[in-house]
């Protein structure tokens, strides 16, 4: 029952939310691919995958290995030509940017669900990503799972 409740509260934010079309200020660097991919940036990786915070799913990201860390994470949603904002249900784009820090390897899991839930991920990302010495960036694999 509480659940459900909560689904419901956090449904309807997340609607509010993107009908006014807040989403953070920065906007993603231009050298970003779309859907579901990765762009290599300067000092690190990004990546992007399709989202909409109106249906209660969320993309997580978990890191195991320190070579690269978390410097960034927004969302965004095309705002329409007509109005200049996020229209409500309209999905968007989650973005992850990483630093490289020191030489090494680093995979990361995405998985896009909704917290409350029990059931499995609906979709779910493994990335490999290899810091060289000199810091640059070069990411060995991309898969969905």
């Amino acid at each position: 029952m509480m659940k459900a409740f909560f689904a419901k509260i956090t449904a309807f934010f997340l609607a509010i939310l993107a009908f006014f079309g807040i989403a953070p200020k920065t906007p993603a660097p231009e050298v970003t691919i779309g859907n579901d991919g990765y762009a290599i940036i300067e000092h690190g990786v990004q990546f992007s995958f399709d989202a909409n915070a109106t249906t209660g799913f969320s993309w997580t990201q978990k890191t195991d290995g320190g070579s690269v860390i978390l410097e960034k994470e927004f969302y965004t949603s095309p705002k329409t030509e007509e109005h200049g904002v996020a229209m409500a249900g309209q999905g968007g784009t989650q973005y992850y940017n990483y630093r490289a820090v020191t030489p090494g390897t680093t995979t990361i899991t995405f998985t896009y669900q909704r917290p409350w839930e029990q059931e499995p991920p609906a979709k779910t990302y493994v990335a490999v990503v290899v810091v060289a010495n000199d810091l640059s960036v070069q990411v060995a694999s991309f898969e969905a799972k």
